[in-house]
This record gives C-alpha cells, structure tokens and sequence, in this order.
C-alpha cells in the first residue's frame, strides 16, 4: 500500500467524514509450493514479513486516527493462487460492501497486464461500487506537465 494510496483515501474520507478500512492482502502462499515451505524460505522470514505487513497496517491505522479520520486495518492471508490477490480482495470488498473502492496501480505497463493480468482492472470490473485507482508513478511538477484538454 503506496503512500498516495493512503493520502488519497485518508483526504476522501475526511472530505466526506466517511470511514476508512485498509486491507493488505498478505500472499505467503507464494512461499509454498504445493503445501511445503520452499526450501530457498524459511519461517522465520515468512513470519517477519507478516510482523512487518502487521506493524505498517497498525501505523496506518494510527495515524488515520490521530487525523481525526475512523479508520480501520486489515491483514487477511491471500489465497493459494500463488502470490495472486485477486479473488481475496474481492471476497473482502463481498464482505465488507464499501462505498468506494480506492487501490494503487503499480504501474508495471500493458505487456505485463496482458500477461499477468491487472488487479486494478479485476476489482473495476467486478466491483459492485465506484474504483479510485491511484497511480503508482509520481505526476511530474506543476510546470512539467503537459497541457489538459478542457
């Protein structure tokens, strides 16, 4: 979860006092093959990663609070599709029934969405409410860019 991620739902929610839940869809599944640990990952490391995701949802949280915005962070385990977060995240947005539905675009490019396919295109297109897709890359500066068309 990309800081503009966070910044972008955070100022929606307060603009419109609404309640925000984050969640991470941890994929350690990646970290098995067909039900064993790998042998090139140990335990340990994929206990910290967890540890790691937990404590940075846990600040999230905290800090959306401590901006006066409700908020609220989720860890939920990704499914055995090998690292592929796709059907988690739409079980939770089935789960939870959001409003509005904002991710973060990694920006890897067409070849590798026609290929590997695109979580922000998934959750547009099965979502039963508005997707915000916030873009991974940063937008150049105020007079680098190029012009709008009104």
């Amino acid at each position: 979860m990309t800081d503009a991620v966070v910044k972008t739902a955070v100022h929606l929610a307060a603009a419109f006092n609404a309640k925000l839940i984050f969640v991470h869809v941890a994929s350690p599944d990646a970290d098995f093959d067909a039900g064993q640990l790998r042998s090139d990952v140990s335990r340990q490391g994929v206990a910290l990663e967890m540890h790691s995701a937990r404590h940075a949802l846990q600040k999230i949280e905290i800090d959306c609070k401590s901006a006066g915005v409700d908020a609220k962070a989720l860890l939920v385990r990704g499914s055995s599709l090998r690292g592929n977060p796709i059907r988690k995240i739409l079980q939770e947005i089935s789960r939870l029934k959001p409003d509005l539905i904002v991710l973060g675009s990694h920006g890897h490019g067409l070849i590798h969405d026609v290929l590997m396919g695109s979580t922000s295109a998934a959750v547009i297109h099965k979502a039963a409410c508005p997707v915000l897709v916030v873009p991974a890359r940063k937008r150049p500066p105020r007079g680098k860019r190029p012009a709008q068309i009104t």
